[in-house]
C-alpha cells in the first residue's frame, strides 16, 4: 500500500486512526496504487488515466487529499497474482484480466465470444453494463474487492514476421497468445499457440521463438512488437475483457465525497473512455506503421466466412463448458443481454454517437 502523509505512517486499512491532541486526524489518501497493466505510453494511460489522476489531485488536493501512483503489468506483483493482490490489499486499484483466470469469471467472458462485439468501445460499455446489471457477474470478482470500471480490448488481429494473407497460411504457425481465450481461437484456426505475458512478447519475437502474435493493434507499438512484426492480417476477431477493482477495505475508509466522485468518474464513463482510447489508438498506430513501411492485409470474403464457421462452436462451448454447473436461465439471460446491448451500441457507434 502506498499511502504517505508528510513522512507520517498512515493508518493501515484495518481502520485504525491517528489522533492529535485527543482529536482524530483525518487521513489523506496519497499515492494510492493503481495497477492498470499498460505501459505508461499506452493510449489508455495517456488519454484516460493520467487525466483522471490529475483531476483527482485537483478535486482533493493537499496532505489529506487523493492521489495515485501508476503501475504497469508485473511491477507490483506477477500478473498471475492480480486476484489475490486485490483480496489481500497489495494493490488499491488493481486490474484483473478475466481470461487469465479461466473458471473464475465465467459469465463475464461472454463478451469474449468471437464476433459478439465489433470494437473496443462497444465491448467496453457492454462489459460494464453486464457488471452493473447482474449480481451473478459481480459475485465472480475477487473477494474483498469492489468493481470500479471495466473495458474491452480492441479487436484481435494477426501480426507476423513474414506476410500471411490467407487463413490457410495460418496453419502450423507458432503464434504468441496472452490468454486462454485467444489460445483456443488460434488452435481453432490451425495455428500453434504459445502462451506468454505481453511484456515478454517483444523479446520472444526478436529471438525468433515465434512466427507472430495474435493480439489487438493498440499494444503493438507500445510493447515494441512492431519492431519485429511488419505484416498484419486484419481479422477483427473478438475482444478480451479487463476490469479494475478497488480493495474493499480501502473503499470503505474513503470519505463519502471521495467515493461519490470516484464512482462518477469510473463505471460507464471510464469504460467508454478506455474503449475509445483503444479504438483511436489502433487507428493512430496503424497510420504510423504504414508510414514505417508495414503492410496490412484483409481476409477475403471466402476466408472470412470460413473463419466464422470454424469459430461457431465457441458460443455453445461457452454455455455448456465455461458455464457448466451454473443456472442455465442465468446463462441464457446473460448471453441474450450481451447480444442485445452489443447490437444497440454498435448501431449508436455507427451513427457517430461515440465519436469525438
Amino acid at each position: 500500500m502506498l499511502k504517505k502523509c508528510s513522512g507520517i505512517i498512515l493508518a493501515s486499512l484495518m481502520g485504525i486512526s491517528l489522533g492529535l491532541s485527543g482529536t482524530a486526524q483525518a487521513k489523506g489518501f496519497q499515492n494510492l496504487s493503481f495497477n492498470g497493466g499498460y505501459t505508461p505510453k499506452h493510449p489508455t494511460v495517456v488519454h484516460v488515466w493520467e487525466p483522471f489522476f490529475k483531476a483527482a489531485e485537483a478535486k482533493f488536493p493537499g496532505k489529506k487529499g487523493l492521489s495515485f501512483h501508476y503501475f504497469a503489468t508485473n511491477e507490483l506483483f506477477p500478473e498471475g497474482e492480480s486476484m489475490n493482490a486485490l483480496t489481500d490489499g497489495r494493490v488499491d486499484f488493481g486490474r484483473v484480466r478475466p481470461s487469465l483466470f479461466p473458471g473464475n469469471m465465467n459469465l463475464l467472458s461472454v463478451v469474449e465470444i468471437p464476433g459478439i462485439c465489433p470494437s473496443a468501445a462497444v465491448g467496453s460499455v457492454v462489459t460494464q453494463e453486464l457488471i452493473n446489471e447482474f449480481p451473478e457477474v459481480r459475485a465472480e470478482f475477487p473477494e474483498n474487492s469492489l468493481p470500479f470500471t471495466a473495458w474491452a480490448s480492441a479487436t484481435y488481429q494477426l501480426h507476423t514476421i513474414k506476410p500471411i494473407t490467407t487463413l490457410a497460411q495460418m496453419k502450423g504457425l507458432k503464434l504468441i497468445v496472452w490468454d486462454a481465450t485467444t489460445l483456443e481461437i488460434v488452435k481453432a484456426l490451425g495455428g500453434n499457440p504459445i502462451r506468454m505475458t505481453s511484456p515478454d512478447t517483444y523479446l520472444a519475437l526478436s529471438k525468433g521463438m515465434a512466427d507472430g502474435v495474435f493480439c489487438p493493434l493498440a499494444p503493438v507499438r507500445s510493447f515494441k512488437i512492431s519492431e519485429s512484426t511488419r505484416y498484419h492480417l486484419l481479422m477483427n476477431l473478438g475482444v478480451t475483457t479487463f476490469a479494475i477493482n478497488v480493495h474493499k477495505t480501502l473503499w470503505e475508509e474513503l470519505p463519502q465525497d471521495m467515493r461519490d466522485w470516484l464512482a462518477a468518474e469510473g463505471g460507464l464513463k471510464m469504460a467508454l473512455a478506455c474503449g475509445k482510447s483503444l479504438d483511436d489508438g489502433a487507428a493512430a498506430d496503424t497510420a504510423w506503421m504504414k508510414e514505417q513501411g508495414h503492410e496490412f492485409y484483409a481476409l477475403s470474403e471466402e476466408d472470412h466466412a470460413q473463419m466464422l464457421v470454424k469459430l461457431q462452436p465457441f458460443t455453445e462451448k461457452w454455455k455448456t463448458e465455461t458455464c457448466r454447473g451454473m443456472d442455465p436461465a442465468v446463462v441464457d439471460k446473460v448471453l441474450k443481454f450481451t447480444r442485445e446491448r452489443s447490437e444497440y451500441h454498435s448501431a449508436r457507434m455507427n451513427a457517430g454517437a461515440y465519436s469525438r
